[in-house]
């Protein structure tokens, strides 16, 4: 999570939404890790539904920030984009299942690089920096083990998406938590 994520999320009542996406996400990698067989379809239509779901929160948080802040158009915007989607990954199961290797991998590139940012403006100011940094370096081996062997084994991948979803469940968690009001 970036700092003008942070920033933003730190500016709306609705904070303990990532907690809930984050409660929702551990259970959804629990279940991926233990059934392996039905992983790689069960995976593309999860990712779909879960691109909808963080899209829709993304609509209902920009639309009631208390104050209109910088960003908050982007956040519009990448709601409308991730319900989009999250419809065409849902709707072709044969298009998901082969775009979804590269799709995971662009997006924690993307997160890895932004938390990494993140992390070292945070250094002085903020206490929890470290989980930045930490959170930034597993997201950007998840991206580039998903570059180097995106249609090997299909277990591999479903087995990286599902410590990939528990683990992003708890730091969602986390983040959600230290974001609500008074907890800075």
């Amino acid at each position: 999570m970036d700092i003008s994520t942070m920033y933003f999320w730190g500016k709306t009542k609705y904070w303990w939404t990532l907690i809930v996406v984050g409660l929702l996400m551990i259970p959804c990698g629990l279940w991926l890790w233990t059934q392996p067989a039905l992983g790689y379809e069960v995976l593309s239509m999860l990712l779909g539904w879960l691109l909808i779901l963080f899209g829709i929160v993304q609509l209902i948080v920009s639309s009631n920030v208390k104050q209109k802040v910088k960003g908050w158009g982007w956040w519009l915007a990448g709601g409308i984009i991730d319900i989009l989607i999250g419809f065409i990954l849902v709707g072709n199961l044969s298009f998901s299942e082969t775009i979804l290797p590269f799709f995971f991998a662009f997006i924690f590139l993307y997160k890895g690089i932004s938390n990494l940012t993140s992390a070292f403006y945070l250094f002085s100011t903020h206490k929890y920096w470290w989980v930045y940094l930490i959170n930034a370096v597993l997201l950007l081996v998840l991206g580039f083990l998903f570059l180097a062997m995106p249609f090997m084994a299909t277990f591999s991948i479903v087995f990286l998406c599902a410590a990939a979803f528990i683990y992003w469940g708890i730091t969602l968690i986390l983040f959600g938590y230290s974001l609500r009001p008074g907890a800075q």
